[in-house]
Order: structure tokens, then sequence, then C-alpha cells
């Protein structure tokens, strides 16, 4: 296998990165990458103690930055006073779509004190806002299941009328529709649930789509994930699939392996080059049971949650992207054999096997049988880094007992009364 070079470690005086955000596995996995291969990783968060990222070994160090939800712009000038700082361009890395769209949004300015991949003007806000990517989809001839855009002026009763069931409703923006709904969709299996959906999603004031459900279970989902260099040249691709997730049928990967799809990477491709995209990104798709037929589901314009799967399988997609950028690219790859890896985060796994047993979508043996047929490329605990696991746990234990306490105090103020 064709893996990268494990002695090749960056020197003393290498070009820093500067990570977005710190409070989930996307970003821990990133620093842990270029951190083991000297990389000086500098890492910011807008509120220190749940970025359990920053426990990380590898953060060369932790910078307390504003709120990317509520001052985006005063965030952009800090990066540009940050920037200042650093006798050579850092690498600037967004490890969610918030970041994704600054960088995106203030590309301009941040480009004279970083170094990051060169994207026409607006394409990153038109693939992350879902809406924006059904119109390029539309625009470019890309493959996705039936999909209506609902703003303030369509009429309800007709979608309701014309779309397929079950169907589900999604955000233009994911990070701004999980801050008032606590879920990344909402699900509707009939006209009356859709139309109590879609009245919930206006009085919030976002625009959402309604979007068919493609049948099949969770593994039916597969991810192609690829680098296109700053000639726009595909140099290293990956496909995975995966096997469950959390929240289960409509969340992020608990369970993904490693597995090879080459019709996958040529629609992949295909795609990529239509829409000129430069960088790191990773696409979604569902694959329909029946016909075999690849659906677009979503673009990941930012690092992915599946980091260190591509890790051990030998195919370090961030540190791919650090090398191009710093002018210095890693020979193309294109991992083709299967490998015995699996993305596996314990923690949400357990919460959605309870679930898909309840459901009865999975038998015991069939929640058993991959976990022990694959290797563990762990979410958070890594054996040689293992601070941010202890970080992560208390974070649960804080979960917990705050919400005991909540409950325990509901029980006696209406015992009061």
């Amino acid at each position: 296998m064709n893996r990268l070079n494990e002695t090749n470690l960056e020197d003393k005086n290498s070009v820093a990165a500067v990570m977005l955000g710190a409070n989930f596995y996307t970003a821990l996995g990133a620093i842990r990458t270029l951190g083991r291969r000297g990389v000086p990783v500098y890492a910011l968060d807008y509120h220190f103690p749940p970025a359990y990222a920053l426990a990380s070994r590898y953060v060369t160090q932790k910078i307390l930055c504003p709120n990317i939800n509520t001052e985006e712009e005063k965030l952009a000038h800090f990066l540009v006073d940050l920037g200042r700082k650093f006798d050579q361009k850092p690498v600037l890395l967004a490890s969610a779509d918030s970041y994704a769209l600054l960088i995106s949004r203030y590309a301009e300015n941040l480009a004279d004190y970083y170094i990051f991949p060169e994207n026409p003007p607006g394409l990153l806000e038109q693939i992350i806002a879902k809406n924006g990517l059904h119109h390029l989809a539309q625009k470019h001839g890309l493959d996705t299941p039936q999909t209506a855009v609902v703003d303030e002026t369509v009429d309800l009763i007709r979608v309701a009328e014309t779309m397929p069931y079950p169907c589900i409703i999604k955000p233009a923006l994911s990070h701004e529709f999980v801050k008032v709904f606590r879920q990344k969709c909402l699900f509707a299996g009939s006209r009356e649930q859709l139309l109590k959906a879609l009245e919930t999603a206006r009085a919030s004031e976002l625009e959402v789509m309604v979007q068919e459900v493609v049948p099949g279970f969770d593994d039916q989902m597969y991810v192609f994930d690829f680098y296109v260099n700053q000639e726009g040249r595909i140099t290293h691709t990956l496909t995975a699939q995966k096997l469950r997730q959390f929240p289960v049928n409509f969340g992020s990967s608990t369970l993904t392996h490693h597995l090879h799809e080459q019709a996958l990477v040529d629609l992949g491709k295909k795609y990529i080059e239509r829409l000129g995209y430069r960088g790191y990104g990773e696409i979604e798709f569902k694959k329909h049971p029946e016909t075999g037929q690849f659906y677009l589901i979503e673009i990941n314009a930012r690092l992915s949650t599946l980091n260190v799967l591509f890790d051990k399988c030998g195919l370090e997609f961030t540190y791919v992207m650090y090398r191009d950028l710093t002018g210095k690219p890693l020979p193309e790859h294109h991992l083709r054999e299967d490998q015995p890896w699996a993305f596996w985060h314990a923690y949400e796994d357990l919460i959605s096997v309870s679930s898909y047993l309840k459901t009865g979508q999975l038998t015991p043996a069939q929640v058993l049988r991959p976990l022990l047929s694959h290797r563990k490329a762990h979410a958070i605990f890594a054996a040689d880094d293992i601070k941010p696991l202890f970080s992560f746990a208390w974070l649960i234990v804080n979960k917990v007992f705050g919400k005991l306490r909540r409950v325990i105090g509901t029980k006696l103020k209406g015992a009061a009364q």
C-alpha cells in the first residue's frame, strides 16, 4: 500500500497551522494528524470548557477568540491581528461549516495573512447552504433526491401534496438550524406531519428544504473524500461506507468502514470537476438499494469527522492539504485496496445501538458483527494523546449530572407547590 512516509516529519521552522474550532472530534483528529508530523498547531475556540481538543498534546498554543456564532466580523478582524504575529503565513483550517463560511466571506482580507484553498467567490456559500447546493446540483446535472426549497413565498400545502413520503425538512444552513431545533433535520412520514414541521420551521424564520428520503438502511450511506490541488487536479481519493449513525437514520457517523467503490469515485470526481472546487472535501451519497443509483445528499467543505479513519488507511487528507498549500505536494494516491479499519465513536454508537435494537432495525448479531470484524479508528481515544478522552468524559459526566439536577429541581419545585 502506498502509505505516506511515517518518518516524514516537518522541521522546527515549518509553517504553522491555525485550527478554527476545537470543541469537536473533527478538530481533534486534524490536530493529531498535523501534530504527529511535527507541524505547530494553534487551536482557537471561543469557549474553552467544552473544547476538549485543546487538551491534545499536539496543540502548540490554545487561543481564546470571539464567538463565531455571534461575532463573525469581530473574529475575522481577530484573525487578521493574529496573522500579523507569524513570521510565515500559517495554513488556516476550518473544523465546522461556520468557520468555512467565515474564511470564504473574508477571503480577501485573510489571504494577506493565511494560506487556504482558493475557491471561486461564493462557491463555498452555495455548497454549505443546502438550498445553494440544490441549485448547484440542478445547474450541473447532479442526481439528488426530489427536493423543494421552501421560503416565505412558497405554498406549504402544494409542497405537502407533491412531495413523496417519507421526507425530511432540512435547513439552508445546518448550524443555524441545529441552534433552534437541536437536531439536523425534521422527519415527516405523512402530509399532516410535513405541514406541521414546515409551520414550525417557518415560525423560526429559517429557510428550509423538503427532500424525499431515499429508501434503505443507514448502511446505504457512502462518502467520497478527495483533495483537489490548486491546479484543479484531483490528486487523492478514498471512499467509505457508513454502517451506523447518531441520531439514527439522519445523523453523523458512529461506525464507518473503508470500502472501495470505483463507481462512486468516478461519479464523485465528475461532480467535483463540474463545480470547480479546490481543497479537501467530502461528498455524502445514498445508494438506492434496488436500483444501485447514488444520490448526492450533501458536500462538506471543511475537515471531516472521519479524519482518524483516513489516517489509519494511510491517506492523511489534512496533511495532504497542508503540504500542497505550503508548496511541497505529496505524491498522488487513490486508495483502492480495502483496509480493515472502521471509524468508531464508542459513546455515540452505544446510544445509537440502543435505538436500532429498540426499533428493530438491527439484531444483536448485526450490531456485533462489524465491531468484531474491523480494527477500530477511535473518534476520541488515542494511546499517544490520552488527555482529550478524559476531557470529553468530564463533559459527559457534567452533562448527566446537570440533567439530573434539573429533573430533581423540577420535582422539588412541583412538590413545594
